[in-house]
């Protein structure tokens, strides 16, 4: 038995999965406010959990070898019996050559997946360097352009924080 719950939003992550104890079944839970095609990825990526914990336990890592290969075998038959928009499917495959634990750390997957989202605001890489941005109620200075990062500083803390070039923030005008 898997408990499947639709949830509100999160910041930190797409979906979760939870093994059983205590009694409770498998737990799966995935945002609410994702794309069809976000959404079915990200159910497939808990589904492949939970397959593999009922095949190995507690004795390989989450997004280890096995896991992938469950994975792999949850989403062909998607591939080729469901027909999804063509560069989702080929960002998919690709994706799967060598699953990783989250379709956002796959920039050409979240790339193709966020076209289908219903608002697309500015993002990070958008914005010129040295520019002023708000991102989860901080104020930041965009920096120097890592690899799918930028390393950004927090106004008030100088603190140096490694910000995806996707992230959708808001852009602070200066005077």
């Amino acid at each position: 038995m898997v408990h499947f719950t639709v949830s509100k939003k999160r910041k930190t992550k797409l979906g979760d999965y939870r093994h059983p104890h205590n009694g409770k079944p498998h737990r799966i839970s995935v945002n609410g406010d994702l794309n069809p095609y976000s959404f079915l990825i990200t159910t497939l990526h808990e589904m492949a959990h939970l397959t593999t914990f009922e095949k190995y336990g507690n004795r390989v890592k989450p997004h280890g070898v096995h896991w992938k290969i469950e994975f792999k075998a949850i989403a062909d038959p998607i591939l080729n019996e469901i027909a999804l928009p063509t560069d989702v499917n080929l960002a998919l495959n690709n994706y799967l050559r060598n699953a990783k634990a989250s379709s956002c750390s796959d920039d050409k997957l979240y790339r193709v997946l966020k076209r289908y989202d219903k608002y697309n605001g500015l993002t990070l890489e958008e914005l010129e360097s040295g520019s002023l941005f708000k991102l989860n109620g901080k104020t930041f200075v965009k920096g120097k352009k890592l690899r799918t990062r930028f390393e950004c500083a927090e106004v008030s803390t100088h603190k140096k924080y490694r910000v995806l070039g996707l992230a959708e923030i808001e852009k602070i005008e200066s005077n």
